[in-house]
């Protein structure tokens, strides 16, 4: 079976084949044919060896990339009721520790202890590969119309995730407008690639005014998007015409690209940071502390997502699909074959929003 594999911490990626035993199926057991994974930051930061956390299984050398999927039903174990052959589904990616609170009750994208594991990141095997087993309860069914966009639910869940905690905290105040709505709320979102844009979406989707910050000029897809999702797209290093906002959503992971927008924040504001990145400094005043403090601004960071969030995410790619037509289809901007993976593993292909991984 061909599987995409690293060696973490180890630098470099290979396509090779492997011996996997995909013939016995335990009772909760479902047997999966890969149908595409997606690649984003967290697959080219294993590649390049920059991210120490991730780790293969215990007793393994190799990880198998891969933590953004989309399958179909192969095989069900006796005792798997959900599903049926031939089903879509789209497997989470974080599983828990066993131990702590939240974990049990299957929210282990909040998991205490730290002793989780995630597919194709850190001590459990990933999705870029053929097939697949795993177990009924970390698999979401997709809808056949959604089928051809589904690979980006694993990304929106986790938007989904950070929205519903942005929403949750910001009930310690009246934050809608006068007429109920949320149209009188501004957001910036920084970065404008796959997370930035669904962060656009669900925003847009509940009435807020959605602002798309990059330091250049959007690529034709990012301006077609933007427009068609009702986004403004803007420019920073040609002009920063915002006055005020309510929230901001940092996807870049640079400090120096959200701090100096902190204190264009409206009282009761937010911040979200979502990005990760390194070897950076940014210098937090006693002044912008002072800002935070006396306008009540909350700032959190928020990763993983729930299989709730994943459920919820199905839903948003239904809807998004009627109102939004050719935008999800248009973020998937470069579709490769296994054997060509490499390439796209180690460098990011000119304009791309989202690559994927056909594995058929």
């Amino acid at each position: 079976m061909k599987a995409i594999v690293v060696e973490p911490p180890t630098r470099g990626v290979t396509v090779k084949d492997i011996n996997i035993n995909i013939s016995t199926l335990a009772n909760d057991e479902v047997l999966i044919k890969t149908i595409a994974t997606g690649i984003c930051g967290t697959d080219r930061g294993i590649v390049s060896g920059l991210l120490k956390f991730s780790r293969p299984p215990v007793g393994k050398k190799e990880l198998i990339l891969g933590h953004e999927g989309l399958g179909q039903v192969i095989e069900l174990g006796s005792e798997v009721k959900g599903l049926r052959k031939g089903d879509y589904v789209v497997p989470i990616v974080r599983r828990g520790c066993g131990k702590c609170s939240n974990c049990l009750v299957g929210r282990q994208d909040f998991c205490e202890t730290g002793e989780f594991v995630e597919a194709g990141i850190r001590g459990l095997d990933g999705f870029m590969r053929e097939y697949f087993i795993d177990k009924e309860r970390y698999l979401v069914k997709i809808p056949d119309e959604i089928r051809d966009i589904a690979v980006l639910l694993e990304p929106l869940s986790n938007v989904v995730k950070a929205y519903n905690e942005l929403m949750f905290c910001q009930r310690r105040m009246i934050w809608w407008c006068n007429d109920g709505s949320y149209n009188c709320r501004n957001v910036a979102i920084i970065g404008s690639g796959p997370i930035g844009n669904l962060f656009a979406m669900i925003f847009i989707s509940q009435g807020f005014n959605v602002y798309i910050l990059n330091k250049r000029d959007p690529s034709p897809t990012e301006s077609f998007i933007a427009e068609k999702i009702g986004a403004t797209f803007i420019n920073t290093l040609k002009s920063l015409t915002l006055t005020k906002l309510d929230l901001i959503v940092d996807t870049s992971g640079h400090p120096m690209a959200f701090i100096p927008l902190i204190n264009k924040l409206n009282k009761n504001g937010a911040v979200i940071l979502f990005g990760t990145t390194g070897e950076e400094y940014a210098t937090l005043t006693a002044d912008l502390v002072t800002f935070l403090v006396e306008n009540n601004i909350l700032i959190f960071g928020s990763v993983n997502a729930s299989k709730e969030d994943f459920e919820n995410g199905v839903n948003f790619l239904s809807i998004w699909k009627s109102r939004f037509q050719t935008v999800l289809n248009k973020m998937i901007t470069k579709v490769v074959k296994p054997d060509e993976s490499e390439s796209v593993l180690t460098k990011k292909p000119a304009g791309e929003i989202k690559t994927i991984i056909s594995w058929v």
